[in-house]
């Protein structure tokens, strides 16, 4: 909205305070009337955050404990970033940071502990690469380009990518094999025998491979004929090895080659068809004489029914055996996670195929590393080193686990969250206020949507079902073993909530108000109990099976509800100034015995509304520089929990101070 955080802060202040305004002339004593709005804003507090903590980006380790990775920390968008460097000696437990000034880092490489390289810059846009001899304690800046793809280094010396220049632009026209023969400080345009680059591996100085398009025709319509070339000469001379088909612009995937030696290599193939929103994965062959005969290996999307198919990466082999390919679940109803082969590529076993991804991916010493975060791509929340065997599964390294989505138990002291562990979909728990957290177990459901623990052991959980509507599971020891219960919700409800006593809550949002379903058998069946306040409830929150709360917008005003009767009947508490354009209302809510309840205002903007009174005085809470939240979670009368794209962020004073937990 081209405003800035302090002045989008003013903005929202005085909006909220013209309201209070109107609402002190009409007095503060609760009403009894249905929608005689009974609180009223006393005030604004000012919360701050402390350092946001370095989110990795990129990994390079040179055995299975010495590593190095790339971090970034954004403030206010991803195009206003610092990058860092850090080292670590204990295989990701423990890394030291330093930071490397203005930009994203996209990649690092290092040859041994002295010699490294980073890249500063997105693909596509110019960049900065940064060179070191002294292992990271300095680093210099070296030849600017529009890398397509990061550089790459056999040597001190000799290194290669795949670039665009200045002034040229197109599809495939804008691509160029760069060669560099002093580490980076200068790049040299090698001729590619007519075929435009998409990706380049070099096995040694003088011998190289490029996968590459030659194209006919202008425009996004352009066709194009793929081929794999080959060099000996180190690029002066290149002849094609192999013709791969044609494809038009835009409608091509993965296409990448990975040589161990001159001799042995794998190539993924592109080719869409068949292929969905979700994703695709590529063929995949296999040459054992430089590129001159080739075998398949696995046929284009057709890769087994145990295998969910998402959009792969260039594949990485480590031997003749054992190879690695990471997936991103795309725009549709792909998975996410990394693929593994110890039979050269005839078949594959997948890690993270639910709710988590690999963003970057080092296999070294027979494991690999990864950088796994939540879907969507992108989002920097619960990214975090992992290290992944191939038949012995996935440690979490660091940081330590937080969830990705976090509530308060119903009773007790315990606190309960979804995030990346030890597995993805894992069930958290904290007994110090969400300030360290542990390992209950694996959740069943796909995805699932953790309904709460009413106290002791026992817990209930709702997750999606292949006819759309939402299955029970329960657990009595504490989350650490799920069963299927046989309850059904015939829709997917927006919220769920289980008491003691078997009583439960359930909502199923509709445009025009919402329904209100209750349970006095643990969830096993469900009636229908009442509706939500006309308008469409963007957010619900119960703090038992009596009390609860609704944030509904009607037109163009909020309104936040109070049942005392399970939702039969509701009232309003406090209405909200109208939406600004284009701006929708926010999702995350949470209440609690105590009293505090915490709702968020807008979506993607770090305001929020808090009452420790049941509704009867509130205040706002400006949290500038918290960005994207998405989930909330309250206990006691000053602890809150917020998940931003950031991380989950805690404050034990209502909202005054706010710190990252890490």
């Amino acid at each position: 909205m081209g405003v800035g955080p302090r002045r989008r802060s003013a903005v929202a202040a005085a909006a909220l305070a013209a309201v209070a305004l109107s609402l002190a002339a009409c007095g503060s004593g609760v009403s009894t009337a249905p929608f005689a709005p009974v609180g009223r804003i006393v005030g604004t507090t000012e919360g701050r955050i402390g350092p946001e903590p370095w989110s990795l980006v990129a990994l390079d380790f040179l055995t299975v404990q010495r590593g190095y990775v790339a971090g970034e920390r954004c403030a206010g968008s991803p195009g206003h970033c610092v990058g860092a460097f850090g080292r670590t000696t204990d295989g990701g437990a423990d890394i030291a940071w330093t930071p490397l000034g203005p930009g994203s880092p996209s990649d690092l490489q290092f040859l041994g502990p002295q010699f490294g390289w980073v890249l500063l810059g997105n693909p596509g846009q110019t960049g900065r690469l940064l060179g070191t001899t002294n292992g990271g304690r300095t680093w210099t800046r070296l030849d600017a380009a529009l890398f397509f793809a990061p550089p790459r280094f056999l040597t001190s010396d000799f290194g290669y990518a795949i670039a665009v220049r200045p002034g040229r632009g197109g599809a495939f026209s804008a691509s160029s094999l760069e060669l560099t023969r002093d580490g980076g400080r200068t790049w040299q345009s090698v001729a590619t025998g007519g075929y435009l680059p998409a990706y380049a591996d070099f096995p040694s100085e003088n011998q190289g491979y490029v996968a590459g398009w030659q194209c006919r025709g202008q425009g996004p319509q352009s066709v194009c004929r793929a081929a794999i070339l080959g060099t000996q000469d180190g690029g002066a001379h290149w002849r094609v090895l192999q013709s791969v088909g044609e494809s038009s612009v835009g409608n091509t995937g993965t296409f990448a080659l990975d040589f161990l030696s001159p001799s042995v290599g794998f190539a993924a193939l592109p080719d869409l068809q068949g292929c969905t929103m979700g994703g695709c994965l590529p063929g995949l062959e296999e040459t054992q004489d430089g590129g001159r005969t080739w075998r398949t290996l696995q046929t284009a999307y057709r890769w087994g029914a145990q295998i969910q198919a998402g959009w792969a990466s260039p594949p990485v082999f480590t031997s003749a055996k054992t190879g690695w390919i990471t997936l991103s679940p795309g725009a549709g109803p792909g998975a996410g996670g990394v693929l593994v082969t110890l039979d050269g590529g005839s078949s594959f076993h997948q890690f993270f195929a639910r709710g988590f991804t690999a963003e970057a991916l080092d296999p070294v010493g027979g494991v690999a590393y990864a950088i796994a975060g939540s879907v969507p791509p992108g989002s920097t929340a619960g990214a975090a080193l992992v290290r992944i065997t191939p038949r012995g599964g996935v440690r979490r390294i660091w940081p330590a686990a937080v969830p990705a989505s976090a509530f308060a138990a119903l009773e007790g002291a315990r606190l309960y969250g979804v995030g990346l562990a030890d597995a993805a979909g894992a069930l958290l728990s904290s007994q110090d206020g969400g300030r360290t957290w542990s390992v209950r177990g694996d959740l069943p459901g796909d995805p699932p949507w953790l309904a709460s623990f009413p106290g002791g052991r026992m817990g209930y959980l709702l997750a999606q079902s292949a006819a759309g509507g939402a299955l029970l599971y329960t657990t009595d020891d504490g989350g650490k073993t799920w069963r299927a219960d046989g309850g059904v919700l015939p829709e997917q409800p927006s919220y769920a909530r289980f008491f003691g006593g078997g009583q439960a809550i359930a909502l199923e949002p509709r445009r025009s108000g919402g329904e209100v379903l209750r349970s006095t058998d643990g969830g096993h069946t469900w009636r229908r109990y009442g509706r939500l306040p006309a308008g469409y409830a963007w957010a619900a929150a119960f703090a038992s099976a009596d009390v609860g709360y609704a944030y509904v917008e009607d037109g163009e005003r909020l309104a936040i509800y109070e049942t005392r009767d399970g939702g039969r009947r509701w009232r309003t508490l406090l209405r909200l100034p109208r939406l600004p354009r284009n701006v929708t209302p926010g999702t995350a809510m949470a209440a609690d015995r105590t009293g505090l309840l915490a709702l968020q205002r807008y979506a993607g903007e770090a305001g929020y509304l808090v009452t420790r009174d049941g509704g009867r005085d509130w205040r706002v809470l400006e949290i500038g520089g918290a960005r994207g939240a998405s989930a909330i979670a309250v206990q006691g009368r000053s602890t809150v929990l917020l998940e931003t794209t950031t991380g989950l962020l805690r404050s034990t004073d209502g909202g005054k101070v706010w710190t990252y937990i890490q």
